[in-house]
């Protein structure tokens, strides 16, 4: 029971109006004291400046029975009323205070604007339910807040809400609809799964939940959420094509074993079999080896066949305990990627024991796993399952990986002519083509795409396959974009790269005919020159671009280029001497002024004597 004396020590822990306004709501409580809140409120009220504190007073004095000073403080608290936070104060203090629900919802209104976030879009609707209780305009609110969430426990945080505090459970069951409809990965369908039995209590929906996260798991991990999940669940059914889908997706022998005495507890021993059959083929030391033996013996010991075959290849390890023990020791030293690789090929020249050697390569991918794809350091992954395994399901996961990531230039030209070069060539080659006509459909539907992007794909191609025949495909189909020299000479000069001289030149060629003015020659010849191409070579590029002019002033900026690209002084006095006489006026003076700084270079010595 609260009474003065009981209430006075906590005076010393308000801070603020509302603060001091809650002490005297509960001075308000049976037995009443009113004197008490009175003075509490009388001693705060007229230092308050925030719409907070204003409106907590106001609703103290409306309960005390003083309106007109209740009124004042609300009219002075929306005058200083500046956030959304304060709306809501607002809000309650009008309903509380004037009875006025549609200045209520006014105040609500705004503050509806100002909140962008889950969290506070879900306080104010809780705040709408418990002060005006008006579950459309609290409904409002929660449909805002659908379009700001994305994952699984913002669309169950927002469900739940809806079923409790509007006591809406088919808004609540359209929020899980749609969530549904958006989210795959196997733990977001699983925890929606488990929301929708503790928000709705819906198992068929649920179910439908489960199986479609069983149907998307695509991983190891993935697959034990999954049993887990069937197990809280109490359902046998599921619980047994849950591990069903482990085993498909185990790799490791503990994982078989593991899953396989699953199977076999739920009654399913030709699955166990199964299973057991994939443990055997991964088992990486004496230690696994004995987990099956013990396995086998404990579920399957009337398959005297298997149990005779295990037994001897335990015996086989246990002779070889020692070389065994000296890599396991190396194993646990291993602290970074190159060493477990190092050691994999090692286990696997040294042991030939393919499935130890793929252990310590799992090892090495997990230490990048959750660190951000790059292709340059997945890539020593790759090349150690292509040299030391025959797992063609891992090579190719890896490949989809990289390929997926590579969306710039060099790393996705890094990625095809790896993979064409694999010690698994057809797989390789395969999909080193696959990658490039993928590129190639995707480069013909981007509007955005230019010539050096067909070039490139070209070069890559090349790189990847040694193809002439198919690069010089790609190259023709990037000429119809080339529109100048810039483009034809980068093309060219691919050609060149090739082998294809013959190519090459007819794209110089062109990208000279494509210079309509003296200063895209001397770029065209700039260009050329990076190649470093023989000086009797760029001449005769450079001639053939000065052909296609036929302006004199064209002609004189291309005459320059003589002398400032090539520095032939020789051949640049015999152009000067053949365009003298066709300037006039201020294009002569031009004409005599570079003519003598490039080409006669006894002029300025001949004038000082005379």
């Amino acid at each position: 029971m609260a009474t003065r004396d009981t209430l006075t020590p906590k005076e010393a822990q308000c801070s603020g109006g509302a603060d001091y306004a809650a002490l005297a709501l509960e001075a308000l409580q049976e037995p009443a004291d009113a004197a008490y809140a009175k003075e509490l409120m009388d001693r705060v009220a007229d230092d308050c400046q925030f719409t907070k504190d204003l409106a907590a007073c106001a609703i103290v004095y409306k309960a005390l029975g003083e309106q007109s000073r209740a009124e004042e403080l609300l009219q002075t608290a929306e005058d200083y009323c500046m956030s959304g936070e304060e709306q809501v104060a607002l809000a309650e203090a009008k309903f509380k205070v004037l009875g006025d629900k549609a200045a209520a919802v006014g105040a609500y209104e705004k503050a509806l604007k100002e909140t962008g976030n889950l969290d506070p879009l879900i306080d104010l609707a809780k705040n709408v339910m418990r002060v005006i209780a008006d579950s459309a305009f609290a409904k409002k609110i929660l449909e805002k807040a659908e379009s700001k969430i994305s994952r699984a426990v913002e669309y169950s945080k927002l469900a739940a809400a809806s079923a409790e505090h509007l006591l809406d459970k088919d808004y609540a069951a359209e929020i899980f609809n749609k969530a549904a409809e958006k989210l795959s990965t196997v733990p977001d369908l699983l925890a929606l799964a488990a929301e929708v039995t503790k928000t709705l209590g819906d198992p068929a929906r649920a179910k439908a939940l489960y199986e479609r996260a069983l149907h998307g798991a695509t991983d190891f991990t993935a697959a034990k959420t999954l049993i887990e999940s069937a197990k809280q669940a109490g359902d046998a059914a599921f619980l047994q094509a849950a591990l069903k889908k482990a085993g498909e997706l185990a790799s490791a022998t503990g994982e078989h074993i593991e899953l396989a005495e699953g199977l076999a507890s739920v009654g399913d021993k030709p699955g166990a079999a199964a299973l057991l059959d994939k443990a055997e083929e991964a088992v990486a030391g004496l230690d696994e080896m004995q987990k099956l033996v013990a396995a086998v013996e404990a579920h399957l010991a009337d398959d005297t066949e298997r149990l005779a075959r295990v037994k001897a290849k335990l015996e086989k390890r246990q002779a070889n305990h020692t070389r065994y023990l000296a890599f396991q020791k190396l194993e646990q030293e291993a602290g970074n990627v190159k060493q477990y690789l190092a050691l994999a090929e090692r286990v696997r020249l040294e042991l030939e024991d393919p499935f130890y050697a793929a252990k310590l390569i799992q090892a090495a991918e997990a230490l990048l796993d959750g660190t951000g794809y790059q292709f340059s350091r997945y890539k020593p992954i790759l090349l150690a399952v292509d040299q030391n395994l025959d797992d063609v399901d891992w090579l190719n996961r890896l490949l989809d990986r990289a390929a997926e990531n590579a969306t710039g230039f060099t790393a996705f030209k890094d990625l095809v002519v790896t993979t064409a070069h694999m010690k698994h060539r057809e797989i390789g080659t395969a999909k080193a083509r696959a990658f490039l006509a993928a590129r190639e459909a995707a480069q013909a539907a981007d509007a955005n795409a230019t010539v050096y992007d067909s070039a490139k794909l070209a070069e890559v191609s090349f790189a990847a396959t040694q193809d002439i025949a198919e690069a010089s495909r790609l190259l023709e189909a990037a000429r119809a974009q080339a529109k100048d020299h810039y483009a034809l000479t980068h093309i060219g000069q691919l050609y060149a790269g090739m082998g294809n001289a013959a190519k090459a030149d007819e794209y110089f060629s062109a990208a000279a005919a494509s210079c309509t003015h003296g200063d895209a020659c001397i770029q065209f010849i700039d260009r050329l020159k990076r190649f470093a191409m023989p000086a009797a070579t760029l001449k005769k590029w450079y001639a053939e671009c000065g052909t296609h002019l036929s302006k004199p002033a064209d002609k004189l900026r291309w005459a320059e280029g003589i002398a400032d690209a090539l520095n032939d002084k020789t051949w640049a006095t015999e152009v000067y001497s053949q365009l003298a006489g066709q300037f006039s006026g201020v294009e002569a003076a031009r004409f005599d002024l570079s003519r003598r700084s490039r080409a006669d270079l006894n002029y300025f010595g001949a004038t000082r004597r005379h």
